[in-house]
């Protein structure tokens, strides 16, 4: 039997009879539809709107959102003072990062900046920020660059690795004789003459320590010592 006789015989069962019988019919379909589409529409109404004046939970408002004090700056804001770390960002791997996806909120240091100086320090990212991306897992591509931190070669990423480039540099060689001198923070420490930068570990460190990095040169030729 085919599929057009069968609804043949299924409407020759059900329809109506009388016009009273095809009346009640269109009533109820319509009636149905009606009720069908008073149920969509709250539905629709009840269900979850972040651009309403509630919702399913009061955090997730968007007005809420939008009514909270702005933290973030823009990062063309970073650039007009911090050129060359803009330029290095812009010319290497880290291109398209922006600068309080490290930082953090930067727009109150922004606002306290003068021609010199912030009142409002940045924050140096900590090796969390960066293993945040850089932890081997599964799943990211093969060309991604990723560590499994416990195995690197030094756990402090800083240590080695520029940001703004996503480079490693080796750290510079010992140019001056060690012989008869003092201690290396005696003029390496925050308050040396020529103070270790801010990706070395802070605290008190000692000679051998600095040399696991630094490996001691042979010092200036004594053929180019002015007398």
């Amino acid at each position: 039997m085919s599929s057009m006789h069968r609804l043949g015989r299924l409407w020759a069962s059900v329809r109506p009879r009388t016009r009273r019988g095809g009346l009640l019919a269109v009533l109820a379909i319509v009636g149905g539809a009606g009720v069908l589409s008073v149920v969509l529409f709250a539905g629709a109404a009840m269900a979850w709107n972040p651009y309403l004046d509630f919702a399913l939970h009061r955090d997730v408002n968007a007005k809420q959102w939008a009514a909270l004090d702005m933290t973030f700056a823009s990062s063309a804001v970073c650039a007009k003072c911090h050129t060359p770390e803009a330029q290095r960002l812009q010319a290497n791997q880290h291109t398209g990062i922006g600068c309080q996806s490290c930082h953090g909120a930067l727009l109150p240091h922004s606002e306290s900046s003068t021609l010199l100086e912030s009142t409002v320090k940045v924050d140096v990212p900590t090796d969390a920020v960066c293993v945040r991306c850089h932890a081997a897992a599964t799943g990211r591509p093969a060309d991604f660059k990723q560590i499994v931190p416990g195995n690197h070669y030094v756990s402090q990423c800083l240590q080695c690795h520029d940001p703004h480039s996503a480079r490693a540099s080796r750290p510079p060689v010992v140019q001056h004789p060690l012989d008869n001198l003092p201690a290396c923070l005696t003029c390496h420490g925050p308050d040396g003459f020529k103070a270790r930068n801010q990706r070395h570990p802070s605290g008190q460190l000692t000679d051998q320590e600095c040399l696991l990095c630094h490996a001691a040169g042979r010092g200036p030729d004594p053929s180019q010592v002015t007398p």
